[in-house]
């Protein structure tokens, strides 16, 4: 039986396994790359494809094109129409599964069920149950949603005997992550952790579009506006920019042929200036997450990982040196070590946890076998390190409506993110006015640090009255709200009147989440004719 990783990329994705002789392997696609683009294209009657081919559409039918899903997943309000047809992210980036596991199927001549899915490390719970629901639309059995940096960590400190603290700098195709992170022995221990889910190579791709866009138009003497607006165009140049950024990492300068103008010409040193402040950014959100750390008393680290294929571009390394000029700085693998560490992580959550068969709430592992239990266990052997342990932080922070001291309704943070987890917060509040019948619990998830925070800037988690209360009670009557977070990351929450022993429990039934019957109906979509 094999336990496989899936890295489920914004514009590559990434499927590894650890093979008989406890080595991590990725999983060659049809077209015997490791990687494969995260792109699908629609055809007339329900047909779609993904990968390299629907990529290569792109020029030929950008409307029915779709590229850069994972910025939208968790998002009810996004559909992608094609041929009258919607789709939600959740089904997009399902096709984009069924490609690279039907591909490992093909290659390995087995099934491809049981599988941990990586996410950004601050992905909230709306993001996380929506890369869920993508498994389970493509027939996969997901035992877990595994933070990215982690999965990296994972993959690097099977290699190293000595204990350290070391910078995960994962700067991918559409993300951008910065973690610190204990390693020792086989255990992982998030420290802080950070990022934009909206930063990542596609911004350095839409500079260099920018620039060419710019620079064709003085040639052909054509408005911008109207190059923007052609979809057709945009889609060549959106084919081109990628190239060109390949290519300055190998040369000093190219040139872009668009539009009618040939000989674009776009040197390196252009292409860092245009792009600086988007670099610098990435520098700002690790300083942040740095100053979380020293909180915990980690204000130094052994080593800097650097993850992610936009880590490739020479500006990076070379940024990241200049910011750290005492710290090594290496590469880990950048296209494939999240694949692995998560496959490393599903094996030991098979070897272990199912096998030790303690941890009742622990996903199950379809079609483990006494035979199979053996099997992994002797792969997890060869590894050295035994079972890999991990511990992680909350990536967002838990808030509730409260009346404050001002006598005003606020959003009021209960647990910050950073906070590690597993965690148990008890909330005294009480009841705001004579008589009061009910309480209304009204629960939020946000990024901010700040006690009081502006609901625009939260995401409700769940809402649910307590009640009723017995009558003629005054005002300020106590009420205890408990918020519960387990080492997953799930939240629950009990609210109780002590002397009535009126209680109410909540568990996070996300809004945004999708119906099992919405899950069916994208399963459904998935077996119309794939062209891949």
């Amino acid at each position: 039986m094999k336990i496989f990783g899936i890295d489920l990329g914004t514009t590559y994705s990434c499927i590894a396994y650890v093979n008989d002789y406890g080595q991590a392997e990725v999983i060659p696609n049809a077209q015997s790359k490791p990687t494969t683009p995260s792109v699908v294209a629609f055809e007339a009657g329900g047909n779609w494809s993904a990968g390299q081919s629907a990529k290569d559409t792109l020029t030929m039918d950008p409307d029915n094109v779709v590229t850069f899903i994972k910025r939208e997943m968790g998002k009810r309000d996004y559909f992608f129409n094609a041929f009258g047809t919607e789709y939600n992210p959740e089904e997009i980036s399902a096709f984009i599964l069924k490609k690279i596991t039907k591909d490992a199927e093909n290659n390995l001549g087995e099934e491809v069920k049981n599988v941990v899915i990586t996410c950004p490390a601050y992905f909230g719970m709306d993001q996380r149950e929506a890369t869920k629901a993508a498994g389970k639309m493509a027939d996969l059995n997901v035992l877990a949603i595994l933070n990215e940096p982690t999965a990296a960590a994972i993959s690097y400190g099977l290699k190293t005997d000595e204990p350290q603290t070391v910078m995960v700098y994962d700067l991918g195709g559409g993300t951008f992550d910065v973690t610190i992170i204990k390693v020792a022995n086989g255990r992982i221990d998030v420290v802080a952790t950070g990022g934009d889910h909206m930063l990542g190579g596609k911004d350095w791709d839409e500079a260099l579009a920018e620039y060419i866009i710019q620079q064709s138009c003085k040639e052909n003497g054509e408005s911008p506006d109207s190059v923007y607006e052609d979809n057709d165009l945009m889609a060549d140049l959106e084919l081109k920019s990628e190239l060109a950024k390949y290519q300055l990492t190998e040369k000093e300068s190219t040139m872009v042929n668009f539009n009618g103008v040939k000989k674009i010409v776009v040197t390196r040193q252009q292409f860092n200036e245009m792009t600086a402040a988007k670099l610098e950014e990435t520098i700002i959100k690790t300083r942040e997450t740095m100053q979380e750390a020293a909180k915990k008393g980690v204000t130094s680290f052994d080593k800097i990982l650097l993850v992610g294929g936009s880590t490739r571009m020479l500006q990076v390394e070379e940024r990241v040196k200049r910011e750290f000029p005492d710290t090594p700085v290496e590469f880990c693998d950048p296209d494939q070590s999240v694949a692995k560490g998560a496959a490393f992580y599903g094996l030991n959550m098979a070897a272990y946890q199912e096998a030790d068969g303690n941890e009742v709430d622990k996903p199950i592992i379809q079609g483990l076998t006494d035979e199979d239990k053996k099997e992994l266990q002797k792969k997890v052997a060869r590894l050295g390190s035994g079972k890999i342990d991990v511990s992680n932080v909350l990536s967002q922070s838990i808030a509730v409506r409260m009346v404050c001291e001002d006598n005003k309704e606020h959003i009021v943070n209960q647990i910050y993110k950073q906070t590690n987890i597993p965690y148990e917060h008890v909330l005294e509040a009480s009841t705001v006015e004579r008589n009061q019948t009910t309480v209304l619990l009204e629960i939020f998830e946000n990024g901010s640090t700040d006690e009081w925070v502006d609901e625009d800037l939260c995401n409700e988690l769940v809402s649910g009255e307590m009640g009723p209360l017995p009558s003629g009670l005054p005002k300020d009557e106590p009420i205890k709200v408990v918020f519960k977070v387990d080492a997953n990351g799930s939240l629950s929450i009990d609210a109780e009147h002590e002397p009535s022993h009126v209680t109410k429990h909540l568990e996070v039934q996300l809004k945004n989440a999708l119906t099992e019957e919405q899950i069916q109906e994208g399963r459904n979509k998935m077996k119309q004719k794939t062209q891949n």
